[in-house]
């Protein structure tokens, strides 16, 4: 399939990745050696082939989504990004090199840029999930550096006819759970971990990993702060953060199923991922969490879902 027939987000929906670009449109053994040649030298390749507007405006983009950090879909893989208000077509381009290129970490054997018209968000993550199952082998960007032609390299990723998925669900879009509480933990231990971690929500799970509630930050002020506080306009008796006393006596024999709350944003793992965006409005919180059978599997935390659809 000609990758100009895939323009709009409705065609690229179970779009074969190769479909996505050529072997024309891939370096091989690029001579670049630093990120920024790299980055330049695909660019170019892409203007030529198709027309991307002003490669100074898509270099900055990409520098600027390099900057907030790499995105790797293997070792010494790694996958610049930018978001284009006059593209017509996702376009994909990649480079090969032998010796590695210094993107910051682990030199990249494997560059893959990806340019994303504005109107299409969930492009780039449908990209990526396909990516990474291409690249899922640890040695995938040495072989595929290793290959003899640009022909060769686009038939490694031919290999097995990978398709982008027809949506984006939950599963694609969460990170790894991190902190958690027991529901057997004390308030001493949700605030350790409060402080440890830098969340402003923490799940509870049971002996069996199942979700059972969460504790929050705002109910841990709540705990401090009783209702009677919150309505007095007169805070002078209490300068010193005097309830806060009796909170440090009790934290040890004051148990999350006094405090934690079941009211929080829940998805399945297959989800559409736009369902999570909307249980986290809803709810009004930063946080949506991915079930499997009731088990916690992953979370969803706004501020990357952010980054990743919106930069």
């Amino acid at each position: 399939m000609d990758t100009n027939t895939l323009k709009g987000s409705q065609s690229i929906r179970n779009a074969r990745l190769t479909a996505l670009f050529k072997p024309e449109d891939i370096v091989h053994h690029t001579k670049a050696d630093s990120k920024e040649k790299v980055v330049r030298e695909l660019l170019e390749r892409l203007a030529i082939r198709y027309g991307i507007g002003s490669v100074d405006d898509a270099e900055k983009g990409v520098m600027e989504a390099l900057a907030r950090g790499n995105v790797n879909v293997g070792p010494g893989i790694t996958v610049p990004h930018a978001r284009l208000e006059n593209l017509g077509a996702l376009r994909i381009a990649v480079a090969t090199s032998e010796k590695g290129i210094d993107f910051g970490g682990e030199p990249a054997n494997l560059v893959i840029i990806i340019l994303i018209p504005v109107d299409m968000p969930g492009a780039h993550m449908q990209a990526l999930q396909t990516l990474a199952q291409v690249c899922m082998p640890e040695d995938t960007a040495r072989t595929v550096a290793a290959l003899k032609s640009p022909l060769a390299v686009w038939q490694h990723f031919d290999e097995g006819g990978h398709r982008l998925p027809d949506h984006l669900q939950a599963r694609h879009i969460m990170s790894d759970v991190g902190a958690s509480l027991n529901e057997n933990d004390s308030l001493a231990r949700a605030i350790d971990l409060f402080l440890d971690s830098n969340a402003t929500e923490l799940p509870v799970l049971d002996s069996d990993q199942e979700l059972v509630g969460v504790v929050t930050t705002s109910q841990l002020v709540r705990v401090c702060m009783p209702e009677y506080i919150m309505w007095m306009e007169d805070m002078s008796p209490f300068l010193n953060f005097e309830p806060f006393a009796e909170i440090i006596r009790r934290e040890s024999t004051t148990w999350l199923n006094d405090i934690m709350t079941s009211d929080y944003a829940e998805v399945t793992e297959d989800s559409p991922a736009i369902l999570a965006m909307k249980e986290i409005g809803q709810k009004q919180t930063d946080y949506a969490y991915v079930l499997r059978d009731r088990k916690l599997v992953g979370i969803i935390r706004i501020h990357e879902f952010l980054r990743t659809v919106l930069r």
